[in-house]
Order: structure tokens, then C-alpha cells, then sequence
């Protein structure tokens, strides 16, 4: 379970959806016979008639991970944003009470889900096209594996994992100062705008 206090409980899943395509990153965390072992891989959801649906990614064939005993128990995925730091001296109540102290504002989504590793060929091409597809979608000349030797594809293939998350269970937290006033919150939208960054702009975005 994540601790997620009630102002910033993210319940709503077309958001999460959204929130994990603009952050495919994941992190990966599995508890195995010899411990907790992570990785971190790109990965994407996809609708197949569940409540919740899967995520897709791939790894390494000499991954740890690659193992049978570790497909038996859920594993947790995690996405998240970079966030940022709130200072105290952004908000108004600051210079009254002198009762607020510095916070990192963040989004973060928990999923956990049971695991079936993939090795059919047409999967792992599936798997790939998908990602390809999404991440060349914005360069003015997509690649796609068709731009390379068909045996160089497939002894790529080869050498990795398919990974399909079944998703059992979503958490999300989106910490974006819902809790304080909205005297405050200006202030620390304010704050943000003085450092001229784009990543304190998207912060201030997500805020107000």
C-alpha cells in the first residue's frame, strides 16, 4: 500500500492512464527468493477488457528478473514525475504564523499487478512496434523497425524478455498543494514563476 493522504488521492483512471503515457518510465520492484530486485524499463498500458487492463515493456533475457520463481507473487510498478520543491517563504501565511515548513510536491502512480514473461517472436514485435511507434511519433522522420535487417531484429529478439503486467491494483498520488489555502497556493505559484524554469512552470500549471 502507498500512504496517500485524501487531498491528494488520484481516483480517477482516465487520468492515471494519461499520467502514465506522458511518463512511461517505470520502475520496477519484485520481491525474489533472495531479496527485493528492481529495474527500469519503458513501459505501456493497454486496454484487454479488464477492469484496470496490462502494461507491456521488455527487458534484458539476462535480466535477474527473467526467472520463473519470480512470476508467482504480484509485482509493483511505479511511475512518477520529477516534481519539485516548495519553499515555506512562497506562501503568505509564512510571514503571520511562521508555521509552514519546506514540501516536494510530486505525482506518483503504484501499480501492482502477476507477471507472464514472453517469449513468442510475434509478441516481442508487438511489444516493440508499440513502443517504437510512441516514442518516434514526434521526430520529423519516425523510425520504425522496418529501418533495420529483419536477422538484426531477430537476434535482438533474441536476447530480451516480453513483460505483461495483468494490473490487480492502482494507487495514485498527485501532491500539487490541494491541502493549503488558495492564498497560498497563489503564493507558491508565484514562487515558481520567479525561478523561470520550465520545470517550476509546469509545477505552477498543475497547481492553479
Amino acid at each position: 500500500m502507498m500512504f496517500t493522504p485524501k487531498a491528494f488521492k488520484e481516483e480517477d483512471f482516465e487520468t492515471i492512464k494519461t499520467f502514465i503515457k506522458e511518463h512511461p518510465q517505470a520502475t520496477i520492484i519484485v520481491q525474489t527468493n533472495t531479496g527485493l530486485d528492481a529495474c527500469h524499463i519503458p513501459m505501456y498500458w493497454q486496454d484487454d477488457g479488464s477492469q484496470y487492463g496490462c502494461l507491456y515493456g521488455h527487458i534484458a533475457k539476462i535480466n535477474t528478473l527473467n526467472n520463473s520463481g519470480n512470476i508467482d507473487a504480484p509485482w509493483l510498478v511505479i511511475f512518477q514525475d520529477a516534481g519539485h520543491y516548495i519553499s515555506p517563504n512562497w506562501y503568505p501565511s509564512k510571514s503571520i504564523t511562521h508555521k509552514e515548513v519546506p514540501t516536494w510536491n510530486y505525482r506518483s502512480v503504484h501499480i501492482t499487478g502477476l507477471v507472464r514473461l514472453i517469449t513468442e517472436p510475434e509478441m516481442l514485435i508487438e511489444i516493440l512496434t508499440k513502443l517504437t511507434t510512441d516514442f518516434e511519433a514526434n521526430q520529423p522522420i519516425p523510425w520504425s523497425l522496418s529501418d533495420a535487417p529483419v536477422n538484426y531484429i531477430q537476434a535482438l529478439c533474441r536476447a530480451i524478455v516480453g513483460i505483461r503486467i495483468n494490473i490487480t491494483d492502482v494507487q495514485a498520488q498527485f501532491k500539487l498543494s490541494q491541502n493549503k489555502t488558495a492564498e497560498n497556493r497563489a503564493g507558491i505559484i508565484a514562487g515558481l514563476g520567479r525561478l523561470q524554469t520550465e520545470k517550476a512552470d509546469e509545477m505552477a500549471k498543475l497547481i492553479d
